[in-house]
């Protein structure tokens, strides 16, 4: 029986080494025919090739992308050299012939015909996976493509869908930031849910790439990785708080005397203050209190409404901190002195810090709760003050 089984699997081993030379003679018969034939039987042996649908041709596909390499001056007056490259880029494709990235590479820099470079870069994609240089490349390109369209010139529109994609196939996060800035360039609608699949096939850690964006790119990025990160099933609530944090912590320490770019960042803060008070992330209590500050002071100034400032009243009741309770209480003594000089006041502001002193339920706001119930105030604010009395915590 032991003799058997040995006879057998000497038996296949020589069957497997005499199948492994027969395909490796076919792949030389077909490159030898490759290299004397004429362009068009050149063509037909690629087609041939394609059609055996063998992994092991990747070294034909290989000599005609070198082949068409070394007659590149006469790939714009001869089409069949357009049609070696694409039949060779889609077959290297299918089988992943890594060896074949760097020729491609080179190519898709020589020609620029959109219908060679879609199959190069769709290559590229799969052959180019773990090569850090070659990536860099990649995403150099990729990053150029972006800039001219910034200066208000097209590129080739189906070439840069073709290549965030395959960015994303190979899924490196170097191509992060890039990605993320032709989402938000204004490119065509295929372009951008090309940019959104693509992102999300990028290894690492979502939420830290996120915050790369929100940490060292312009503005109008940073706004945008905010409401990507917020509208994220990706992300759990505490890496949306974390981020949300980051992005206040920027919106409000941001200094430029660019009158847009002082919107974007008020914009910033706002979306973040919504996303922080949702979660009721306290962590970002300081923050929150700089942020009532701000927005304060725009509302008297007549920049920011009166939404944004009851929104931040909102936020630090929130907070469950106890310092959130203190700046509520100092706002609730602003306005009460406001109101003891007959300045008026404004009954949805000074509801509104009631109520989020009466949800805290922290005994420094005691004393001014119970001066509010003896001043000039309509009764629903008496009331309400008299109610935030009742929840404090003893």
């Amino acid at each position: 029986m032991r003799k058997t089984f040995l006879f057998i699997m000497i038996l296949l081993t020589v069957f497997t080494g005499l199948y492994a030379q027969d395909k490796s003679k076919i792949v030389e018969s077909f490159k030898r025919n490759f290299a004397i034939a004429s362009l068009d039987v050149k063509i037909q042996i690629l087609q041939d090739a394609a059609k055996s649908k063998s992994g092991d041709m990747g070294p034909l596909y290989l000599q005609a992308i070198d082949f068409v390499l070394d007659n590149s001056s006469l790939i714009t007056t001869d089409l069949r050299f357009r049609q070696l490259s694409v039949i060779a880029a889609e077959e290297i494709s299918k089988i992943d012939y890594e060896k074949a990235k760097y020729s491609i590479w080179k190519l898709f820099q020589i020609d620029k015909e959109t219908t060679v470079r879609i199959p190069l870069i769709t290559a590229l994609g799969v052959t180019a996976k773990g090569d850090k240089e070659l990536i860099e490349s990649i995403n150099k390109w990729m990053e150029d493509e972006n800039t001219i369209f910034k200066t208000g010139k097209v590129p080739d529109l189906q070439v840069i869908a073709a290549a965030i994609s395959a960015l994303g196939k190979l899924g490196d996060p170097s191509s992060f930031p890039i990605i993320f800035n032709a989402l938000n360039l204004g490119y065509s609608d295929v372009i951008k849910t090309a940019a959104k699949t693509a992102l999300f096939e990028i290894k690492g850690n979502f939420k830290d790439m996120l915050l790369g964006i929100i940490k060292n790119e312009p503005l109008t990025e940073k706004k945008q990785a905010l409401i990507m990160a917020m509208a994220s099933d990706k992300l759990q609530d505490d890496d949306k708080g974390e981020i949300a944090e980051q992005a206040l912590d920027i919106g409000l320490h941001t200094v430029t005397q660019d009158a847009l770019e002082k919107q974007v960042t008020r914009e910033i803060r706002y979306i973040a203050i919504r996303a922080i008070s949702e979660r009721k992330w306290s962590k970002a209590t300081p923050l929150a209190i700089e942020h009532l500050n701000a927005t304060i002071e725009e509302y008297g100034r007549g920049i920011g409404t009166k939404g944004y400032l009851l929104e931040a009243i909102a936020c630090l009741g929130d907070m469950g901190t106890h310092e959130a309770a203190v700046r509520l209480t100092q706002y609730l003594v602003l306005l009460n002195s406001y109101t003891e000089k007959g300045k008026g006041y404004d009954s949805q502001i000074i509801l509104a810090v009631l109520n989020n002193l009466g949800k805290l339920g922290d005994k420094v706001a005691f004393d001014d709760l119970m001066y509010t119930q003896y001043l000039n105030y309509g009764n629903s604010i008496k009331k309400t003050a008299k109610k935030a009395l009742n929840n404090i915590k003893w």
